[in-house]
C-alpha cells in the first residue's frame, strides 16, 4: 500500500522535491517488501522445495520486468510520462487489496506453526551442553 501510494505521489508530484520524497518512501517500502517476503517464504516453504519456489519467484519477477517496461513505454508514448505511473500504482494497489483478502496474520502464524513445530510442545526433550 505504501509503495502504491508513493507511486501516486510520484506521478502527481508538482516539483522535484516532492518526487524525490515519493521515491524515498517507495524505496523504503520496496526494501521492507524485499526483506519480509523472502524471509516469510523461507520460513514456510519446506527445505526440499525451497530451490523450486525461489527460482519460480525469481523467474516470474524477471519476466515481468521487460513486459512492464514494454507496456509502460507504450503508455508513455500515447498518454504521456505520468500515465505508466498511475497505471502501475493502480495495479499495485489492486493486487495489494486482492492479496490482503487472501491472507491474514492468523493464517501466516498457522503456516509458521506447521512449518516449524515447537519441539517443547510436542514433548521433545531439550539437551544443553556446556
Amino acid at each position: 500500500t505504501i509503495e502504491g501510494l508513493a507511486i501516486v505521489g510520484l506521478a502527481s508530484a508538482p516539483n522535484a522535491y516532492v518526487a524525490g520524497f515519493a521515491l524515498a518512501v517507495c524505496g523504503a517500502g520496496i526494501g521492507a517488501t524485499m526483506v519480509l517476503g523472502p524471509s516469510l517464504r523461507q520460513a514456510i516453504v519446506p527445505a526440499h522445495l525451497m530451490g523450486r519456489v525461489a527460482s519460480t519467484s525469481r523467474m516470474l519477477s524477471m519476466c515481468a520486468a521487460p513486459f512492464g517496461a514494454f507496456l509502460g513505454g507504450g503508455l508513455a508514448n500515447v498518454y504521456g510520462l505520468r500515465a505508466p505511473l498511475y497505471v502501475a500504482a493502480g495495479l499495485l494497489l489492486t493486487m495489494t487489496a486482492v492479496t490482503a483478502t487472501m491472507t491474514s496474520n492468523r493464517r501466516v502464524e498457522a503456516a509458521l506453526r506447521v512449518a516449524r513445530p515447537d519441539p517443547v510442545a510436542e514433548g521433545a526433550v531439550r539437551t544443553t551442553t556446556m
